[in-house]
């Protein structure tokens, strides 16, 4: 194994988790909004038509409930599916999710409680940067795009956050930061 660059150590928190999936999944939900926005009201237009063009009041209800179902999407529905996901994390790994991220100068080694997975610093292709979190995406051809949260206060001895950001820049040949 190469040198150790750096390591970043931290507790993945419903509150971290929510900044990450806001990041991650953003172009997402702006999608599934209109997508449910418009089929909310299409649906509530089919529920009008069932009900006063052709009088019937079971179909009314039953394009009325999908209607209402698909204006909950557009407002709840972000906020749930990031609840799910956190239960499914907490689901495969325990209650308290740990998270180990080792730079070394070859790769960067990623430990989630027992789970264990590597990347090379070519497959980042982007950071995003928030009060707490530095979310490192990754993409590589045949592979989802994924985020890995880096949290800022997580890094083990003395360093800067600049020097940081400046080492994967270098490591990746892009402007990442």
């Amino acid at each position: 194994m190469a040198k150790l660059m750096y390591e970043n150590r931290f507790i993945l928190t419903r509150k971290l988790h929510k900044e990450y999936f806001r990041f991650c999944y953003r172009k997402l939900q702006k999608r599934t909004q209109l997508i449910s926005g418009l089929l909310a009201l299409l649906a509530l237009g089919a529920a009008g038509y069932l009900y006063f063009g052709l009088h019937s009041i079971v179909g009314a209800v039953i394009g009325l409930v999908v209607a209402i179902y698909f204006v909950f999407v557009v407002f709840f529905g972000y906020a749930f599916r990031e609840w799910l996901k956190y239960r499914e994390l907490q689901d495969l790994h325990g209650k308290a999710i740990v998270n180990l991220v080792r730079f070394h100068s070859d790769q960067v080694q990623v430990t989630v409680n027992k789970t264990k997975f590597s990347f090379k610093y070519g497959t980042i292709v982007r950071a995003y940067e928030s009060d707490e979190l530095l979310i490192l995406i990754l993409k590589r051809e045949g592979m989802a795009e994924h985020g890995q949260p880096l949290w800022k206060r997580g890094f083990t001895g003395e360093i800067s956050l600049d020097d940081f950001k400046e080492f994967v820049n270098q490591k990746t040949g892009k402007t990442i930061f």
